[in-house]
């Protein structure tokens, strides 16, 4: 008897069948990446080229003027290690092709200072004819006063409480100091943190005369010059009035803070 014996093999379940995108990127995904990078760069038109020489000779045109504007001022002012950049916002579309010629700009802004925003109308006049409305900013880094330290509300501010730190002065709306003596004998309107901007808003005249101050009361009057010793009823700045009595009449007059201790009157 032969005895006939029958062995089944199963074969392995077949590999899912991917969509065509993931079965190429599994097997040839690199190599036809790098294959559409290449022809994408060229393919790459030339009017997209074009508008990038067209944007790139624009802002260099304006970004001379700004430069030559703001250097302008920095001589006006005094104003020593001052640095610069610019940002350019093109408004519109833009022309199909560079100037042949340099562009001629015309500025549209009412803002005198070069730190503003400004607007400039960028005009090609060569055959190709056209103008474009460039929005500009300039970042203007300038060596500023700061505080070295903190500094205390009414406090009269010396060399020591003070350095020099580049601030970028196009963001400083209220104002800035560039020389020590601007601000020294000044006082602090209210408490300063170390590094903080001096403007002329946290800052004022220093208190030359103080409430119940003994001070001198100068007078003059048809080319006589008088003093006598008074008394300030009121603190007072350079060129305020305030009341004084008068320690030998016992009077109360108005008088002007001149100086530290001296305040000026006139006779009756």
């Amino acid at each position: 008897m032969i005895s006939l014996t029958c062995s089944q093999h199963r074969q392995p379940p077949a590999a899912p069948r991917l969509p065509l995108s993931r079965r190429l990127a599994g097997r040839g995904g690199k190599s036809l990446s790098a294959l559409f990078l290449v022809l994408a760069g060229s393919l790459a038109s030339p009017a997209t080229e074009a508008a990038g020489e067209v944007r790139a000779q624009i802002e260099r045109a304006v970004s001379a003027q700004l430069d030559a504007q703001l250097r302008d001022e920095a001589r006006r002012n005094g104003w020593q290690g001052l640095r610069s950049q610019f940002s350019h916002e093109l408004l519109g579309s833009l022309p199909p092709a560079p100037c042949s010629q340099p562009l001629q700009l015309q500025r549209r802004s009412d803002e005198p200072s070069a730190l503003a925003r400004q607007r400039y109308e960028a005009r090609c006049t060569d055959g190709a004819s056209w103008s474009v409305t460039v929005s500009s900013q300039a970042d203007a880094f300038l060596p500023v006063l700061v505080t070295a330290g903190m500094v205390e509300r009414g406090q009269v501010l010396a060399a020591a409480d003070l350095k020099l730190q580049a601030q970028n002065i196009a963001r400083a709306h209220h104002g800035f100091f560039t020389r020590p003596e601007q601000v020294i004998g000044q006082g602090a309107r209210r408490r300063l943190r170390a590094g903080q901007l001096l403007t002329p808003q946290v800052l004022a005249s220093a208190q030359l005369v103080r409430r119940g101050q003994q001070v001198r009361i100068s007078a003059s009057r048809d080319g006589i010059q008088a003093s006598t010793p008074g008394e300030a009823l009121a603190n007072g700045r350079q060129g305020e009035v305030i009341k004084v009595r008068n320690l030998s009449s016992e009077k109360v007059i108005q008088a002007r803070v001149i100086e530290a201790g001296v305040v000026s009157s006139t006779f009756e």
